[in-house]
């Protein structure tokens, strides 16, 4: 099995941009509002890179996916 990775300061920054683009978010802040997380934390991983965690739950919010009954 192997284990996802987390995500690269460019990949988070992707997905801000693709989550404002498919009108999911409407900015920055927004997307860290859907993580649970503040904007000086989406700040930090817009320059530091996501942990897999994150990453997941930012597929997941890209896809639509609601949170485990």
């Amino acid at each position: 099995v192997e284990f996802p990775s987390g995500m690269t300061s460019d990949a988070f920054a992707h997905w801000l941009a693709a989550m404002k683009a498919a009108g999911l978010a409407t900015s920055d802040a927004h997307c860290g509002r859907l993580l649970g997380l503040s904007a000086d934390t989406i700040v930090r991983l817009k320059y530091g890179g996501a942990d897999v965690k994150t990453a997941l739950a930012c597929q997941a919010l890209m896809h639509g996916l609601k949170p485990y009954p």
